[in-house]
C-alpha cells in the first residue's frame, strides 16, 4: 500500500505540473505563432529560426536559466518559489512553448493565405483571425498541445534542477524512476516507467492517428 501511495503521489504531481505547463504554453503559444506567422516585418526569419533552434534546447540548461532568476540571488528570488510545482511549471514551459510555436507557424501560414484577402476585405482585426484560426483548426492545436504535454511530462532535467525533487512536492514521476533506481527498488522504477511509457504511448497513438502534422 506505501508503494501504491508512493507511485500514486508521483504521478499526481507529473500530471499538475505537465498539464498546467501545457495550458500556460499554449496560451502564450498561439497568439505569438499567430502574429508572427500572419505578418511580414524585418527580422522575421530570423527570429522564426531561433525559435528553431531553441526547440532542441537541453533541458538543464532551461532549469538552470530559471534557477538563476528564481534563486535566493537572482531578481527574482523574493517570489520564494524555487523547489516548487511553479518553478517546475515555469521550467518545462520554457522548453515546450518553442516547440509549439515552431508546429503552429509551420500550419498557420499555408491556412492563412487561403483566405488572407477575404479577412482583409472584411478588415479583420488580429483577435478576428485568431479566433477564425482556432476555429478552423481546433484538432490541430489540441493535437499541438497533446505533443507539449508529452515532452512536459518525460522531461527530467529542467523539473530536478528548479524543483529538487522534495518528497510529497515536487518528486515527479522522473525523479521517482532515478531515486528509486539508485536506492535499488526496481520493482518501484519499472512499475512508474511503465506509467510513463504507457502514458507516452497513449499521446503517440492518438497524434499519430490524427494525421494532422
Amino acid at each position: 500500500m506505501y508503494v501504491l501511495d508512493r507511485v500514486f503521489e508521483a504521478v499526481l504531481i507529473s500530471l499538475n505540473v505537465s498539464v498546467g505547463s501545457t495550458l500556460i504554453s499554449l496560451m502564450i503559444s498561439l497568439p505569438i505563432g499567430v502574429m508572427i506567422g500572419i505578418n511580414s516585418f524585418y527580422g522575421r526569419q530570423f527570429i522564426v529560426a531561433c525559435i528553431h533552434a531553441l526547440t532542441s534546447i537541453p533541458p538543464v540548461c532551461a532549469g538552470l536559466l530559471v534557477y538563476l532568476f528564481i534563486s535566493r540571488t537572482g531578481p527574482l528570488g523574493w517570489t520564494g518559489i524555487l523547489y516548487t510545482p511553479i518553478a517546475m511549471i515555469i521550467a518545462q514551459s520554457i522548453i515546450i512553448i518553442p516547440i509549439m510555436i515552431s508546429l503552429i507557424l509551420k500550419n498557420i501560414e499555408e491556412d492563412f493565405n487561403s483566405y488572407r484577402e477575404e479577412l482583409i476585405s472584411y478588415g479583420a482585426n488580429f483577435k478576428n483571425i485568431l479566433i477564425l484560426l482556432i476555429r478552423n483548426k481546433i484538432t490541430l492545436y489540441i493535437t499541438i498541445a497533446l505533443i507539449g504535454f508529452g515532452r512536459a511530462i518525460s522531461e527530467y532535467g529542467a523539473a530536478a534542477i528548479v524543483g529538487g525533487s522534495i518528497d510529497h512536492i515536487t518528486r515527479n514521476v522522473t525523479a521517482s524512476i532515478a531515486l528509486e533506481t539508485s536506492k535499488g527498488n526496481l520493482d518501484v522504477a519499472i512499475g512508474l516507467g511503465s506509467i510513463l511509457i504507457v502514458i507516452s504511448f497513449i499521446l503517440s497513438f492518438i497524434i499519430n492517428r490524427r494525421k494532422i502534422l
